[in-house]
């Protein structure tokens, strides 16, 4: 599997381009169902596995549930050395836009997943989300306290813009401190937009923070990569069912609808897997974070792990061809 190397000072990890998402992990009375996913990824060459202190919160019973399916199957597998678990912490409460980055609410956080995660470590740890009235001056001593005690290895920022990353790195490097080395943000072959998904704290791939992370090679955890089932459903012409109204149908991306299932027409791969295919031949690593409710689509995802396309079908597929 195309993969990309962390490295700092203390630690080295291997990100592969295919992340599984565990955000769809909402039962604590499913782990039989749930960690035959997770085998199976693993079986067809996975290592990554994303989840958050929040998932499933927005359930009345959801609380722990993803990050508690993940630490059970690691402790019943007996695999932590052998996969790379990255979680998240810092999001507002549900149904509140109140920051959550102080030191104590962020060692909450941390300490919490730790104990549900049945680890003593995170691989990498990123704050869920950003509030720009906090000065990175602050929130980079708490991050480098758990970096230097060892509860996390690498540190990542979900939903960041490139300013504030290098702000942060900027502070950190003059103060000796570990930087920020991954960055998650909504991207896929699909514009969007705070405004298309409704979310003003989300930051989503555009020209500005795309020449950023080319200049700098920055790697990037792209969640939402195959557009929340846009390109599989529409080509599939089932667009009215569980996509909410008007996100991702665009003028723009119906054409690039197009291309991809004339791509997928060509190649035999799948609109599902042709977006995939697509963050696989960027300039800087993506490791696409994906999520499945049926064991078929994880087999099919799956088959993108090495697809790459050359830079005249990434232009058709941008439309500029």
């Amino acid at each position: 599997m195309l993969s990309c190397v962390l490295k700092n000072d203390r630690y080295e990890i291997r990100i592969p381009a295919l992340t599984y998402g565990a955000a769809d992990f909402e039962r604590h009375d499913n782990d039989e169902n749930y960690f035959k996913f997770l085998d199976r990824y693993v079986e067809l060459g996975g290592w990554c596995i994303d989840t958050a202190r929040v998932y499933c919160d927005w359930l009345e019973d959801g609380h722990n549930a993803s990050e508690g399916v993940v630490g059970r199957w690691l402790e019943s597998r007996n695999c932590r050395g052998n996969v790379v678990i990255a979680t998240k912490g810092g999001h507002p409460a549900m149904g509140s836009k109140k920051s959550r980055l102080s030191r104590e609410e962020l060692t909450k956080d941390l300490n919490e997943s730790l104990e549900c995660l049945k680890t003593d470590y995170i691989d990498i740890y990123f704050l869920h989300r950003d509030d720009t009235d906090v000065p990175v001056e602050e929130i980079m001593p708490v991050l480098n306290d758990f970096y230097e005690n060892g509860k996390i290895h690498f540190i990542g920022v979900s939903n960041w813009t490139t300013e504030r990353i290098e702000a942060a790195n900027r502070f950190a490097l003059d103060h000796g401190m570990e930087p920020i080395r991954i960055s998650q943000i909504n991207y896929s072959l699909a514009h969007a937009s705070t405004d298309i998904l409704g979310d003003e704290t989300l930051v989503c791939m555009d020209m500005k923070e795309y020449g950023w992370y080319k200049r700098h090679n920055f790697p990037v955890m792209a969640f939402s990569p195959q557009a929340k089932g846009f390109f599989a459903k529409f080509a599939k012409g089932d667009s009215a069912n569980n996509l909410p109204e008007g996100q991702y149908a665009t003028t723009a991306n119906l054409a690039k609808l197009a291309k991809v299932k004339e791509i997928s027409k060509k190649t035999g791969m799948t609109p599902a897997v042709v977006p995939l295919g697509y963050l696989n031949s960027q300039p800087f690593f993506v490791s696409s974070v994906f999520a499945v409710t049926k064991m078929w689509q994880l087999e099919e995802d799956m088959c993108a792990q090495d697809l790459k396309y050359d830079a005249k079908t990434i232009a058709f597929m941008e439309n500029m061809l």
